[in-house]
């Protein structure tokens, strides 16, 4: 316990430290300033507009498909022609037509859509979203879209936190104390898992307050179609709790170069690399995984977490326990291997 509690001592007498989360913060409020702005017309706060499954009629009123009112519209032929946002009640209805018809794999994402409209029409209220703009309940349910920034830092401290006592020539005194170095190794990572859970009450508490700055919504209603019946505050509590997952794994591939490579600012950039080069090919992973099934644990797939909890099915269609599992069984190779050549390495010439 005190080879933790001085380890964390170290690292926040650094001030880069501390100071970026005095960066996340800022990040946040500047995000929020923007999407402040985009919802301001003219000097004039946009108007939140009712949201629902949208219905369209022929000039006779007769409802036709989206399709058949576009390609009228697009020929000169839709006059008369109009389309009516349905309320949550006859929207839910509306969709659990479009559910019976629709096939399996649309099925999930439709009963999502009529969990949303359902919890409205039971309380009376009708959701209200802005055309140009996130809500203040929207901003707060995606974390002020700062979750990646947050991980960002965490990787850049893990980074740095062994390999700075090899660049700073602190190995040796280091090591000369009453632990091994097995030990020493862990109560970094302890330290590293710490700075992790502050910096996401740090990123959870700043999209909470920075939020009240954007038209409100309803944050104890659902917040957006996708995720169903979660609410704002439920839906970024979920968000944190798998960021705060790939925090962990993020940290883990950094934590590996960090024990690795001597260079400090060369265990930040190879870390930072393959995060950035991750985001690129878990892009294109899609279309490889459909022919070779896989391709899916790959962990460059299984990075999308988030993304999966927010509602967008990843390529491969893991469940969620699935993508976790698949994390957590690249993080324990990640920390083995670290944990190995920490222990082997030789530090005569640092």
């Amino acid at each position: 316990m005190r080879l933790i509690q001085n380890e964390f001592q170290k690292l926040f007498l650094k001030k880069s430290s501390w100071s970026m989360q005095i960066i996340l913060v800022v990040l946040i409020f500047l995000m929020t300033m923007l999407m402040f702005t985009i919802s301001r017309t003219d000097g004039v706060e946009e108007k939140l507009q009712p949201q629902g499954i949208t219905s369209y009629y022929n000039a006779d009123g007769q409802p036709i498909s989206e399709d058949d009112y576009w390609n009228a519209q697009n020929e000169n032929k839709a006059t008369g022609y109009t389309e009516k946002v349905l309320s949550p009640k006859d929207s839910v209805a509306a969709l659990k037509v479009s559910k019976e018809a629709a096939p399996k794999e649309d099925q999930e994402n439709i009963q999502k859509q009529i969990d949303y409209y359902q919890v409205y029409a039971d309380e009376g209220k009708i959701p209200m979203s802005s055309v140009s703009s996130m809500t203040g309940a929207e901003f707060f349910a995606s974390l002020g879209t700062m979750n990646m920034i947050a991980s960002i830092l965490v990787a850049v401290i893990a980074s740095m936190i062994v390999a700075s006592e090899f660049s700073g020539g602190t190995i040796k005194l280091l090591l000369a104390r009453p632990y091994s170095r097995s030990q020493i190794l862990a109560s970094k990572l302890a330290v590293v898992i710490l700075y992790a859970v502050i910096t996401s009450i740090v990123l959870f508490i700043s999209a909470f307050l920075f939020s009240f700055i954007l038209p409100s919504g309803a944050y104890l209603m659902p917040v957006s179609p996708d995720s169903g019946a979660l609410n704002a505050l439920q839906s970024a509590l979920l968000l944190l709790g798998s960021n705060f997952i790939m925090m962990v794994v993020y940290a883990s591939i950094a934590f590996l170069f960090s024990a690795v490579v001597r260079s400090q600012a060369l265990a930040v950039g190879v870390s930072l690399g393959v995060l950035f080069s991750g985001s690129i090919l878990s892009a294109l992973l899609p279309i490889a995984i459909e022919k070779y099934d896989w391709l899916k644990w790959l962990i460059f797939n299984l990075l999308n977490l988030n993304s999966a909890v927010t509602g967008n099915p990843i390529a491969g269609d893991l469940a969620i326990w699935q993508i976790i599992s698949g994390l957590a069984v690249y993080v324990l190779i990640f920390l083995g291997i670290s944990f190995y050549f920490f222990r082997k390495r030789d530090v005569a010439l640092s």
